[in-house]
């Protein structure tokens, strides 16, 4: 059974494992560039989530549990009294296809509504193909792109309010 619950401190070392094991799944022939990136991201938010993202109301993080065992991953940071930001999200290999992801995404977006947020955001490298497949089937577009390195990063956008919410859509 899946259950998608608030992070607990005695889960830290599993979502380290998840977020190492996720970046190095999709990083053949940039190892040296997802390295770092993976030392920066456990020495900056991923070292205190308590702290980074769960003593703001704005902000949550939660864990997905298969059957009682730790298998994904997802936090939101807000930006803006407007705006939330997708951070962290990781499948464990062994769960990935099994709709996890999608549940998590839905818990995000459904925290950003209660939380009044019109727009919710999210960067990711190109490398990351399901990702970017997932977030395009549930209305996130993509608003830029930058080299990272030798990767491309880009950056989505999602609308969660009415009109006017993201700048430059179209409106009917």
């Amino acid at each position: 059974m899946l259950t998608v619950r608030t992070f607990r401190p005695e889960d830290v070392d599993r979502v380290h494992e998840l977020f190492v094991r996720g970046q190095r799944d999709f990083a053949a022939g940039l190892e040296g560039e997802v390295e770092a990136y993976l030392r920066r991201s456990l020495e900056a938010d991923l070292s205190d989530i308590d702290a980074h993202y769960l003593s703001d109301e704005g902000s949550h993080f939660w864990v997905a549990e298969l059957d009682g065992r730790v298998v994904g991953m997802v936090g939101v940071q807000k930006l803006s009294s407007d705006e939330g930001e997708l951070r962290r999200m990781s499948v464990a290999f062994e769960a990935r296809r099994k709709g996890i992801g999608r549940k998590l995404l839905e818990t995000v977006v459904g925290f950003c509504e209660q939380a009044g947020y019109r727009r919710l955001t999210l960067s990711t490298v190109t490398q990351l193909q399901p990702a970017i497949a997932l977030y395009l089937s549930t209305g996130f577009r993509l608003s830029r792109q930058e080299s990272y390195g030798t990767m491309t990063v880009q950056f989505y956008v999602k609308n969660l309010g009415g009109p006017g919410s993201c700048p430059g859509d179209a409106q009917s």
